[in-house]
């Protein structure tokens, strides 16, 4: 499951309609990773709009299928998220994928669909760049999100992740041309130190709790290290995600815990932070958790796999993917 140059990238639009509303920024995005010596398939949904969606769950799992099944496409990547990515979920050749895997990579409301891959087939997915919202930003965080995908795809026995030096936490209007975007000195925070080694799995907190219980969420084992982030998330709908979490059990067999950076969080006027929140649910944490990481609606958005073993380093902050 190897990216390189002249790899094909098979676009899919799992829910949202970014390329109709926004043709321009799908251009720039599909410049840029031509630039880089990439090739680009647009799926069947390329610019096309149904409502709040670009088709039927149907329609939209065919696409997926198709790219799927084309024997020039290499790796399969969403074109954005949205809220309806959970729909097509019954209608994905799940066979197919078991037997002939590719790099399937998709982040906020594809959690649904990576973690359901994984979850039907045992077969490692992505939680990373979405196509038009990491690629047709602008330099450096385009880059430095393009060159994380191809470390994360390629690398043999292990991968340390790189915090960058900077991350922009902007809310883009994409069918407006852009402005140099923000640079906000970045800084990880450890919430509890230790040293610990599990099964990476998560994504969107709002996403994953949409396919929670079902055939389509991976179970957590003892020991698993999840990962989580949200945007433009108030306090009250955090509190009942994380307590969804507590009465299924999930804190009570994590090994470690990640938190991505949480863009526009309303505290709703409690003056909790996000962190406070999690404190109310596990208590204050005997396991490694570190927060403030690159996996998220921020830019860069770090590619991060779903199902691979890493080691998490609380106290020298440091997030490894181990083979």
């Amino acid at each position: 499951m190897k990216i390189n140059k002249g790899s094909t990238i098979g676009v899919f639009s799992p829910s949202y309609s970014i390329i109709y509303d926004s043709p321009e920024s799908a251009g720039r995005a599909e410049d840029f990773l031509l630039e880089n010596g990439f090739r680009v398939k647009h799926g069947k949904l390329w610019g096309k709009k149904n409502a709040f969606r670009t088709g039927t769950p149907q329609e939209r799992a065919d696409e997926f299928n198709s790219l799927l099944h084309d024997p020039d496409v290499d790796i399969l990547m969403a074109s954005v998220g949205g809220i309806v990515t959970n729909g097509m979920l019954p209608y994905i050749d799940y066979e197919y994928y078991a037997r002939d895997p590719k790099p399937v990579i998709g982040m906020s409301d594809v959690t649904t669909l990576v973690l359901a891959l994984y979850a039907q087939t045992g077969v490692p997915t992505y939680y990373g760049t979405n196509f038009v919202t990491s690629y047709a930003r602008l330099s450096p965080y385009r880059d430095i999100a393009l060159k994380c995908l191809c470390d994360v795809l390629n690398f043999e026995e292990s991968y340390e992740y790189q915090a960058p030096e900077y991350f922009s936490d902007a809310v883009i209007e994409w069918e407006k041309p852009l402005k140099e975007e923000k640079r906000i000195p970045n800084r990880l925070v450890t919430l509890h130190g230790g040293k610990v080694s599990g099964r990476l799995i998560g994504g969107n907190l709002w996403a994953l709790i949409n396919v929670w219980g079902t055939p389509y969420m991976p179970e957590i084992r003892q020991g698993d290290i999840l990962f989580i982030e949200d945007t433009q998330a108030d306090a009250d709908l955090v509190e009942c995600h994380l307590g969804h979490l507590k009465i299924c059990g999930v804190f009570e067999k994590l090994g470690g815990l990640i938190i991505g950076k949480n863009r526009d969080y309303n505290d709703c006027e409690t003056g909790m932070t996000y962190c406070d929140l999690i404190y109310d649910y596990i208590g204050r944490p005997d396991i490694p958790v570190l927060a403030e990481c690159d996996f998220s609606h921020c830019a860069p958005m770090l590619t991060i796999p779903i199902g691979i073993t890493a080691e998490l380093d609380a106290d020298s902050q440091k997030i490894r993917l181990l083979r």
